[in-house]
Formats: C-alpha cells, sequence, structure tokens
C-alpha cells in the first residue's frame, strides 16, 4: 500500500484518521483524526506498515466526508460563511514558508496570533476551520457550515403536548397535533372515499373523513340523534390532511385505483430509451496546461466528404517530469470551458477507460497517473474566468497565470506541442504547411487531402503520448546530482518514478465524483415520461426507474435537471440524485447510433438528418401539391358528370331510397366488366401447355368462376 495525501485510514477498532501530509525523507506522517477536534499528529510510516500487515488498518475505499453540491445550490449565507473561513485559512497558510511549518506548534500559533489581529476572532474559531480544512480533503468546500444537518430534514417529529406549526390566524384556537391514530384516520379514509372509481376529490375525503371519525352522537331539539362536529381544537384542518396525503400518499396506486389498470398503463406509466525550479518539490507539485489548434484537417465521422477543419488539442504537463498527465481533443472554441476542464479532469483520472474507448490497451504503469496537483500554470485564457477559478478552488488547487502573449513562460509545454506535431506531420495527410493556414498560387491544396476523423486522430495521439512518457529522451533535462548518482534516464516516466521515490511532492487524490463534479461541463436535461432528455438522446439507470423518475415525469409533468457530461464521449451523464449522490446514467439502446460519440460527431449526426428531413419535406409538400390538383381534376370532373345527367325530377326521399339494393346491382356491374376484360386477355395471348396440366387448370378456372357467380350477399 503507498501511502499519499489525503488517503483515509480505518482502525479495527473503528477509528479513522486521514493522511494530510508525508515526509518520504524522514518517514514521518501528519494525520488528522476525523472523529476529534484535535491539532495532527505525527505518526511513523513504519508504525502504519506494520498495523496494515497484521490487519490493523486498512484503506477506506470510499471517502464519505466529501460533501458533493453544486455551487449554485448554496444558499447565501453558507457560501458567504465558507468563502471567509476560506480566506482565514488562506491567510494562515501564508504566514508559513510550507504547510509543514503549519503542522509545529511554534509556527502555528505565531501564524494564528497574526490572523486573530487581522481578522478580529477567537482563536477557537481559526482553530475549528483548519481541523475543517484538513479533515475536508484541504479544498474550499471542507469549510461550508453544516445547515443541511439542521432541523432533521426528513424525519419525522415526537408528538408532544405543544401545537407544533405556525399559530393560527384567526382566534386562539391551537387545533391538534397528528399522531399515530389520527394518521392512521387518514389512511382508512383515503382507501375507503379517495381510492376508488367514484373520484372523490381530496376535500371530500377530508369531510367524509370528519363524519366518520371526528362526529359525536348527540340528541337534537326533537328527540332524534344527529351527527355532531368536535371542537375544532380536536380534529384536524384541511392542510394537515394535505400534507399528510402526499407523505403517504402513493401516485401508482392512485391511478389505478381512480382510473383503472389500462388507463394507468396506457397514460401514466414510464416509457423505458521557467517552471522547473517552481516544481523543485517534486511531481505534482505544478503542471502547465495550454491549448493550441493542431496542423491537420479533419474529416466528419458521419461523411467523409466534409471537411471539418482544424482539432484544438489540449495538454496538462508535469513540470518536473515533463510526463503528459492529461489530454483533449475537440472541435471546442479555443481555450472555451469545456475543452479546459475535460483536459484537467482526463489528467485527474485513471485512464484505462479513456484509452478503451478508442481501441487502445494500456500495460501495466504505462500511463498511471490519477492525482490531483498543488498548482497550475496557464495563460490568461485557459483559467481566467469566475466559473472556471471555482471549479479549481474547488479542488484545493492554485492557479497561476502567466502574462497576456508570453508563451515563453510555458517553454515545457510549447515544447510537447511541437514534438506531437514533429511525429505526426510526416504520417498524416491534410497538414498545414510550415504552420502558416495559407495556399499560394500553384500550390495543391493540402485540406482537399484530409482522410482522419477526430476519433481516428485522437487515437494517433494518445500513441504519440505513450511514446513521449515512456520513451523519449528529454535531451535537455538538467539532472541534479542525486539523479545522476542514481543513473535516471533523462526519460519522463523515469524522472516521475525517481521524484516520487526522493523528492517532497505531495501526490494529492481525490474522489473521481468529485473531480468530475468541479470539472465537467454542465447543462440542463429534462425528465419526461422516455427518460432523461439531453439534445436528442435519452438516458436511464437503475435508481431512476426503481425511483419512478419517468413514470412521475408523465403524472406531474416534464422537469428540468443539471446535468454533467463528458463532451468525448456522451454515453453516459452524471446528476446529483436525491441521497446526494453523484449519479450515473446510460444512453438507452435504441440510440446506439449516438453509443460512444463525442458531441461533435453527434451535432452532426443531427444536423445530416435534419438536412435529410429538410430534403425529404420538400417533395413531400411538391407531391402533396400534385396529389390535390389531381384531386380537384378527378372531383372536378365527375361533378360534371353528375350534374349533366342529374334527373333533377326526382325528389329526395326516393334518390336516398334504396342504397343497398343499389350498391348490389353496380357490384354485378362491376364483375360483369372484370369478366369481359379476362376473357379478353385470353384470347390475346395464348400460352403453349401441356395437355394434363391444361385439363387441371380448365378444371380450376371453372369452379373459380363459378364461385364468382354466387351472391355472397344473400343469408341463403
Amino acid at each position: 500500500m503507498e501511502l499519499k495525501q489525503n488517503m483515509l485510514l480505518q482502525f479495527s477498532d473503528g477509528k479513522i484518521i486521514r493522511i494530510i501530509f508525508c515526509d518520504r525523507l524522514s518517514s514521518i506522517i501528519y494525520v488528522v483524526d476525523m472523529d476529534a477536534l484535535r491539532w495532527p499528529y505525527v505518526m511513523k510510516m513504519e508504525v502504519l506498515y506494520s498495523l496494515s500487515d497484521k490487519g490493523e488498518i486498512d484503506l477506506m475505499d470510499e471517502d464519505i466526508f466529501f460533501r458533493v453540491i453544486a455551487e449554485e445550490e448554496l444558499s447565501d449565507a453558507e457560501s458567504k460563511r465558507r468563502d471567509t473561513a476560506w480566506e482565514i485559512v488562506n491567510h494562515v497558510l501564508d504566514k508559513v514558508e510550507n504547510e509543514k511549518q503549519l503542522l509545529a506548534s511554534k509556527y502555528r500559533e505565531r501564524a494564528i496570533k497574526d490572523t486573530l489581529e487581522s481578522y478580529k476572532v477567537n482563536y477557537t474559531t481559526v482553530k475549528n476551520y483548519l481541523i475543517r480544512y484538513w479533515k475536508g480533503g484541504k479544498t474550499r468546500n471542507a469549510l461550508l457550515p453544516n445547515f443541511h444537518l439542521s432541523g432533521a430534514k426528513g424525519k419525522e417529529k415526537n408528538v408532544g403536548e405543544k401545537k407544533r406549526g405556525r399559530p393560527r390566524k384567526s382566534g386562539s384556537k391551537q387545533g391538534v397535533n397528528i399522531d399515530g391514530k389520527i394518521k392512521k384516520y387518514f389512511k382508512i379514509g383515503l382507501n375507503r372515499y379517495y381510492y376508488n372509481e367514484r373520484q372523490n376529490s381530496l376535500k371530500a375525503t377530508y369531510e367524509l373523513i370528519l363524519k366518520d371519525f371526528f362526529t359525536e352522537e348527540k340528541m337534537d331539539h326533537e328527540g332524534r340523534t344527529v351527527p355532531v362536529i368536535m371542537d375544532p381544537t380536536r380534529i384536524p384542518t384541511y392542510h394537515q390532511f394535505l400534507y399528510w396525503y402526499k407523505q403517504i400518499n402513493n401516485p401508482k396506486k392512485e391511478l389505478i385505483s381512480r382510473k383503472g389498470t389500462r388507463n394507468y398503463f396506457q397514460n401514466y406509466r414510464a416509457i423505458i430509451g521557467d517552471s522547473t525550479q517552481d516544481a523543485g518539490l517534486g511531481p505534482g507539485s505544478l503542471w502547465q496546461i495550454d491549448a493550441t489548434p493542431f496542423d491537420i484537417y479533419l474529416v466528419s465521422s458521419s461523411n467523409r466528404n466534409i471537411i471539418v477543419g482544424r482539432p484544438i488539442l489540449y495538454l496538462v504537463v508535469d513540470v518536473y517530469s515533463r510526463y503528459i498527465v492529461g489530454m483533449n481533443i475537440s472541435f471546442e472554441p479555443f481555450n472555451s470551458y469545456t475543452g479546459v476542464m475535460v483536459a484537467l479532469a482526463n489528467s485527474m483520472s485513471p485512464k484505462e477507460d479513456y484509452c478503451k474507448q478508442y481501441g487502445i490497451s494500456l500495460d501495466k504503469g504505462e500511463w498511471d497517473v490519477a492525482c490531483v496537483p498543488q498548482r497550475i500554470f496557464a495563460d490568461r485564457g485557459e483559467l481566467n474566468g469566475k466559473q472556471i477559478e471555482s471549479a479549481i478552488e474547488g479542488l484545493g488547487i492554485s492557479i497561476l497565470n502567466a502574462p497576456a502573449y508570453r508563451a515563453d513562460y510555458k517553454g515545457i509545454i510549447e515544447q510537447a506541442f511541437a514534438q506531437l506535431n514533429i511525429k505526426v506531420k510526416p504520417f498524416a495527410d491534410g497538414i498545414v504547411k510550415n504552420g502558416i493556414n495559407v495556399v499560394e498560387r500553384g500550390d495543391e491544396e493540402y485540406r482537399l487531402k484530409a482522410n482522419l476523423t477526430l476519433d481516428e486522430f485522437t487515437r494517433v495521439v494518445i500513441k504519440c503520448v505513450l511514446f513521449h512518457n515512456n520513451h523519449h529522451v528529454l535531451n535537455e533535462y538538467v539532472l541534479d546530482e542525486m539523479m545522476i548518482s542514481e543513473e535516471v534516464e533523462k526519460v519522463p516516466s523515469k524522472i516521475w518514478d525517481y521524484g516520487m521515490k526522493n523528492m517532497k511532492g505531495q501526490l494529492r487524490t481525490l474522489p473521481e465524483n468529485i473531480i468530475k463534479l468541479h470539472l465537467l461541463p454542465t447543462a440542463i436535461g429534462s425528465i419526461n415520461s422516455r427518460g432523461l432528455k439531453y439534445m436528442k438522446m435519452l438516458y436511464a439507470s437503475d435508481y431512476t426507474l426503481i425511483n419512478n423518475w419517468f413514470q412521475n415525469a408523465r403524472i406531474d409533468g416534464s422537469r428540468k435537471v443539471k446535468i454533467w457530461y463528458d463532451p468525448r464521449d456522451l454515453s453516459h451523464i452524471y446528476v446529483i440524485n436525491e441521497d446526494g449522490e453523484f449519479h450515473k446514467l446510460t444512453l438507452l439502446e435504441h440510440l446506439t447510433k449516438f453509443k460512444n460519440k463525442g458531441i461533435e460527431e453527434i451535432n452532426q449526426i443531427i444536423e445530416y438528418e435534419e438536412s435529410l428531413d429538410s430534403k425529404s419535406k420538400e417533395n413531400e409538400l411538391q407531391a402533396k401539391m400534385k396529389l390535390f390538383d389531381d384531386i380537384e381534376d378527378i372531383v372536378g370532373k365527375g361533378r360534371k358528370k353528375t350534374k349533366a345527367e342529374k334527373d333533377d325530377s326526382l325528389s329526395k326521399t326516393r334518390r336516398l331510397k334504396g342504397i343497398r339494393e343499389n350498391q348490389q346491382v353496380e357490384r354485378e356491374l362491376q364483375r360483369n366488366q372484370m369478366r369481359e376484360i379476362n376473357d379478353t386477355d385470353q384470347n390475346d395471348y395464348e400460352v403453349p401447355v401441356d395437355s394434363n396440366m391444361l385439363e387441371v387448370q380448365n378444371e380450376d378456372l371453372g369452379m373459380f368462376r363459378m364461385l364468382q357467380k354466387l351472391d355472397w350477399d344473400d343469408e341463403d
């Protein structure tokens, strides 16, 4: 087991600790107790390994302490308190040279003292912020207040003597608390008066419940027994009944019992488809990200006759080792939010599934990088925006922006782009000559030679990235004395492995769902009876079916929902479900034409289908005009002939009399006409046949004609 920052370890007695700092040189690890409000303390790496070997401590597979929530779902109070706490924590961190000093009480107390004077808060507040920051994986949302735990949402309150809820506006009569007995009356009344074919209203059902269970028998002045409603303080209100109806009602039962099983299944059921010295701490300390239009033209995957232009290549490179940790290729606009976020998500996630999508299987350790960096260095274009900065800060990453028009500040990643171009250009077609998108007079139009789709080009680039990481020799890389003595090869993967063993760099891990939540682009989908719809695609999952998402949408109407998606492959999308989980939905089977396709390909397919539909509709409209003209011509001729032959002396009654008999006469006329046509055809064409066969045919023909003469409308 390799110990990494942010790992959760659980002892056999149930105690849980989180690793917040690893000093590989001294084998000292700082941990924080997840169940106690105390400062981090020291543990020896050897002790943890020993406990692990004995089975007394295990690595937790799931991080249950990360809160999954979208930024727009936070209240103003939650955001304000979190941001204030985040500012105070950063102030404390700025007062020490590095985070390790903050774990020593001498430096920590000095930094906290300065913070108390600057922000006018007490010592306990700062301590709580720091401990929550460490417990929450050093992310900004770790400092969110726990408002969601207040009020026991969703839990039924105990019934006491004091009336719950807001006071009534009229009078001093406070009403009654709803206990188990009254809830039982509600259920009996609903089953008796509401869940049946009479389709009584809820108001009528409530009144009938009062009649059955909340009246008393009294004598009137004439000596008759009459039901009298109880005192208002002893009966539930209609609003109370309505509240509990919504809690206990089963929509499926309601529809079947009130409108019938057939009506339910017909109308309401769910329908289911200079950077190196800055990175001196080692791997993962500093990454560079950049984007560039690649010097090649591609063709459409739906129609290779269509040239779709130059793709945008995004790369993420570890500065210390020159290791390409992530990439993204798309037709998104240059320096777009989506392209950058997908590249970062790729760099922080395992690469096996990504490569399998393009038919590439990875060997063990061939591209084994999935961690969260401490800092990211970018142009002002890539990570310059409130939405992007909020997403990055949510993962606890610092952003460094280079000055405008200064690509030389990121020479490492610029060189990576150059190396990829050098490897691809000699073999591919549709290449931009000398990087200049201009065709000189007399030159052949290179764009017409394009023959690779986006998927094929991505497969080529992945192969180049694997070569770069595992075999490319960095001639200009400067080895230090220790690396020379260790005979470290100037290959990115070798430098990465050396840094992991000997440098102070910290590899942080975060749950993949948290990374996707912050980095994947978002959109708005709609839940209807056919599934969760985004663009022209439909998605579903076991969870959505079990929880009746689509059935409820057919009953109550569709609703909007925020989704997260990977634009490289829309076979799956993600939502935050009712349980607060980052939940995956899968494309329905009957929409396989969109499976394993990126958003650019899907848009091309949709546009192509729409163009075909448009052409077909034009043909349909033209044919329909001719149809209307033909119908008018036939009707007009029939109208003229009927008018010329019409006998005005016949009364309406006489004309309407005997329609059935007239139909029989007309039918016989049609039969005689058909016989004459058949006889004429037989006389015109003589086919030589075998005499025996002719006798059989004559017998069959005679029988057929005899059957024709029968009047099948005659009951006898």
